[in-house]
């Protein structure tokens, strides 16, 4: 009875359509997944395309920049020159003049101080050579010029208060040397007055 019940029931076409149509719908289900991932490929490559196009835009322009630069180096220009020289030796010469003014700042204030032992007199070239803008005009202009106190010259910097007699010594060393003489003794009894 029951295979007399499937007979009547089943009917080979509607089996095939039905079997048809399931392929068909997982075939259409697949296209359309199919499609959206090339969709999201397609917008993510163009996406990325054209941050790299914006890359390989802006080397390029860089590179275009950089060989224009390179050119306009290599063309022989007299205005360029003569800035160029006058740039480097402005550089050399105010170097050199910040650098004796510091020199002369450092001699000036161990002049000054020259009656002091030689630690004191060690610090005041130091003192001297880094505050030179202060030390040259408190010198020249208010001592000199204003108090009318000329500033005794012993040496380029004092620091050795003997005279040398060895020619290769007081030619190494003739610049840190110096004689003491009878000002600077009075100066000594002067600051010894003062602490007492």
């Amino acid at each position: 009875m029951g295979l007399y019940v499937h007979k009547l029931t089943y009917d080979p076409e509607a089996e095939k359509f039905a079997k048809e149509q399931a392929l068909r719908e997982k075939e259409e289900e697949l296209r359309k997944k199919k499609e959206l991932d090339d969709k999201k490929i397609s917008e993510s490559a163009a996406k990325l395309s054209t941050e790299e196009k914006a890359k390989a835009d802006n080397a390029r322009a860089l590179l275009q920049k950089q060989q224009a630069e390179q050119a306009e180096r290599d063309k022989f220009d007299f205005g360029r020159l003569i800035g160029r020289i006058f740039g480097t030796t402005f550089n050399v010469i105010s170097t050199f003049v910040l650098f004796a003014a510091a020199v002369w700042g450092a001699s000036l204030a161990t002049n000054l101080n020259i009656y002091r032992d030689f630690p004191y007199r060690l610090l005041y070239t130091i003192y001297g050579f880094l505050f030179f803008i202060v030390v040259i005009p408190y010198t020249m202009l208010y001592r000199w010029f204003w108090l009318g106190k000329k500033p005794r010259y012993y040496a380029l910097i004092p620091l050795i208060p003997y005279h040398l007699d060895h020619p290769f010594m007081a030619f190494m060393f003739g610049w840190l040397s110096f004689k003491p003489d009878d000002q600077m003794s009075a100066l000594k009894e002067w600051e010894k007055e003062q602490k007492e």
